[in-house]
């Protein structure tokens, strides 16, 4: 026995098990026999690739059949989206536009490699088409390539969207070639089958990308309609990316329901390909599948049984099954086994779970530092939780302020456990309980990206993360598990920066509702809080406003020194400061007395450097006045420097936290302010 003994569901990886091992299920037998269905859905892993391998070689193998296989490129399917960006992200506009190209792009695919037939380019009206021909056959590259070229050279920046897409037929010569292409498949004795994979290479989950993917669909469609006794189209999908359509396309009922056949797979029909692989692969001519699975099992995996207690660790697809069993075989081989028994999937399941949980740490780490945090809050405990017991975990991560900066700084952009959850939802790592579905629904599926999390709202955690968390449900019913679509599109860096600039927009938009003077200082207060809580997450902690609320001398905001940056350091060994103070002026114009009365803060912990923030625009000392006052303080009581922070300097730099790259950018600054008082203001 050697290690993949089962091999891989990718097609492009494992051809020849494929071929010798592969099953026809009833949803392949559907499509070899009927035509009323032309898009294929299916969750990742559910052998659509190798659906399209498989139809593709039997049809090949039919008389007087001509197949062809599209498959968009990645990079080049990102190269459209900025074509379509005259469309101003434009739902309706940019799916037209891209059942118009997609059309045009599949008439040339086909009409170009018929012209290179030796037998059906005769059929071809060279004379109409050829520059056409010319064109498409001389750009030896892929579809999409070809496309975004053509499309490049006929989009208009000067025309407006609505005319770029009333002309683009026209200047694409669609009806044209629509007609000749219509002439050979009536003159032509050939079938044309065409089959279009890998949608999902450089889709984005946004409107734009769902558009894109639409237009391809409906284009298909309307491919396949027009001639459906002498054409097949088929188009692949999966099923996040469909449900994505069916939520953003107000004609998808009337025009793609009805098309869609969807894969399913059942314990059956999993046993069957787990059997047809093991027959192959260890070369047996055993015809029973319980005996090819018994001989390869032992103790409680024997029987139908058995293996459904292997099933019931993943989510009975394909892929997830040969994975485990993969693993399983491996295990035994390292125990110098021929059979695998039950530690065998447990041990693959246990690895393939903390593998996937690392995975997920190491994709988001630089977008969702704490993110390990959260995730270890839930283990050992259960995989379904309430509101209430989420939020129980999360708090204590939240109330804590001295973790290591990064992840303080990602911290203080949640202003409580519920918006935590919000984007633990987003990035798939849990689930919320959808009434009308009845069922969990995650976030990367495509069906309800922005679900609220609500006060009574059910969470589950997701299922491949239950074993490296030590949870107490660890296995799945069937229902459960097809009611689980582990897709991974939406990304968290999208969601985490929505989720960032949104917070960080509001705190912005809120100070120009605060009225300067006597009437708008608590509100200017507790907006400064916020303020110092984000841009200096990390370097202070346990920030509180008014903490000496009774004493005689009040001080506004007060911050412990963490000491974890250079500017930090430099503040606490050169001017002994640990507990800083911020005082707050809800006016611009500082005198005398703002400075006498820091003089009497700066002392024992609070050191010989103060804050004063202030509703100037600029962080300038004016002289003739703050000026005097600031040398006053300096030359006269010890040293002391109070350093004004002007209200523009805290919203330049809550601006620059909406880019993680740029958060170390106030403590920079702050650092070379302090230089400026140092060398400038306080010199004789």
């Amino acid at each position: 026995m050697k290690g993949n003994l089962l091999g891989d569901i990718r097609a492009e990886h494992d051809i020849n098990m494929l071929d010798q091992a592969f099953l026809e299920t009833s949803d392949y037998k559907s499509l070899l026999e009927s035509t009323d269905r032309c898009v294929v859905v299916g969750r990742r892993g559910t052998g659509k690739s190798a659906l399209v391998h498989k139809l593709s070689k039997y049809w090949q193998k039919q008389s007087r059949t001509f197949v062809i296989v599209v498959t968009p490129q990645e990079d080049q399917i990102i190269g459209l989206r900025g074509l379509m960006k005259i469309f101003d992200h434009n739902f309706m506009q940019i799916k037209a536009t891209a059942k118009i190209a997609w059309r045009y792009a599949l008439y040339m695919e086909l009409i170009t490699r018929l012209s290179g037939h030796y037998k059906l380019s005769k059929l071809v009206e060279k004379a109409t088409l050829a520059p056409h021909i010319k064109e498409w056959a001389g750009n030896q590259k892929n579809i999409s390539t070809k496309l975004r070229q053509k499309l490049r050279a006929v989009i208009r920046d000067d025309l407006s969207a609505e005319e770029n897409i009333a002309d683009l037929s026209i200047n694409l010569d669609l009806d044209e070639i629509e007609e000749a292409l219509s002439n050979v498949f009536a003159r032509s004795q050939q079938k044309f089958v065409l089959l279009i994979d890998k949608l999902d290479e450089g889709y984005s989950p946004d409107g734009m990308g769902v558009a894109l993917v639409d237009g391809f669909v409906q284009a298909v469609i309307d491919l396949n309609s027009h001639s459906p006794q002498v054409a097949r189209s088929l188009v692949f999908l999966r099923d996040n990316m469909y449900r994505s359509i069916s939520i953003n396309d107000p004609d998808f009922t009337r025009n793609i329901e009805g098309q869609v056949l969807r894969l399913h797979w059942d314990d059956y029909g999993l046993f069957n390909l787990v059997c047809n692989r093991l027959r192959v692969a260890t070369k047996s001519d055993q015809e029973n599948n319980t005996r090819v699975w018994n001989a390869h099992t032992a103790r409680e995996l024997k029987g139908r049984e058995g293996f459904r207690i292997a099933l019931r660790l993943t989510l009975y697809r394909p892929r997830d099954i040969l994975v485990l069993l993969n693993n399983a075989f491996l295990h035994a081989v390292g125990q110098n086994r021929q059979e695998i028994i039950l530690e065998d999937i447990n041990s693959s399941a246990k690895s393939i779970s903390e593998n996937r949980l690392v995975d997920l740490h190491k994709e988001y780490e630089t977008i969702f530092p704490a993110l390990n945090l959260f995730t270890a809050s839930f283990s050992s405990g259960k995989s379904e939780l309430s509101i209430k017991d989420a939020r129980s975990n999360i708090s204590p991560i939240l109330q804590k302020d001295d973790h290591s900066i990064d992840i303080q700084r990602d911290l203080s952009i949640f202003e409580n456990s519920t918006q935590v959850l919000q984007r633990l939802y987003g990035i798939g790592f849990i689930g919320v309980y959808d009434e009308k579905a009845s069922s969990f629904v995650f976030c990367h599926d495509g069906r309800d990206p922005a679900k609220e999390i609500l006060n009574d709202s059910r969470l589950l955690i997701h299922p491949c993360y239950w074993l490296a968390l030590n949870l107490s449900e660890n296995t799945l019913d069937p229902d459960q598990a097809e009611d689980i679509y582990d897709e991974y599109d939406i990304e968290i860096s999208s969601i985490s920066e929505e989720q960032r600039q949104a917070r960080i927009g509001q705190i912005l938009e809120e100070l120009k509702a605060i009225e300067k003077g006597e009437k708008g200082c608590y509100s200017f207060e507790e907006w400064c809080l916020q303020a110092v809580r984000l841009i200096f997450a990390g370097v202070l902690s346990n920030i509180e406003l008014h903490p000496n609320k009774n004493a005689r001398q009040r001080r506004d905001i007060v911050a412990t020194n963490m000491t974890s940056a250079p500017v930090w350091k430099r503040i606490h060994s050169d001017y002994g400061t640990r507990q800083v103070v911020f005082e707050i002026k809800n006016y611009s114009d500082l005198s005398a007395n703002e400075y006498r009365q820091m003089n009497t803060y700066l002392a024992n912990d609070y050191g010989r450097l103060g804050f004063i923030i202030t509703r100037a625009q600029d962080n300038n000392l004016e002289k003739g006045k703050e000026l005097d006052w600031a040398r006053e303080l300096y030359f006269n009581h010890d040293k002391k420097i109070v350093i004004k922070l002007s209200e523009k300097y805290l919203l330049k730099h809550l601006s620059k936290l909406r880019s993680p790259q740029k958060h170390d950018a106030a403590n920079k600054e702050l650092n070379k302010l302090i230089d400026t008082y140092v060398r400038r203001y306080l010199v004789l």
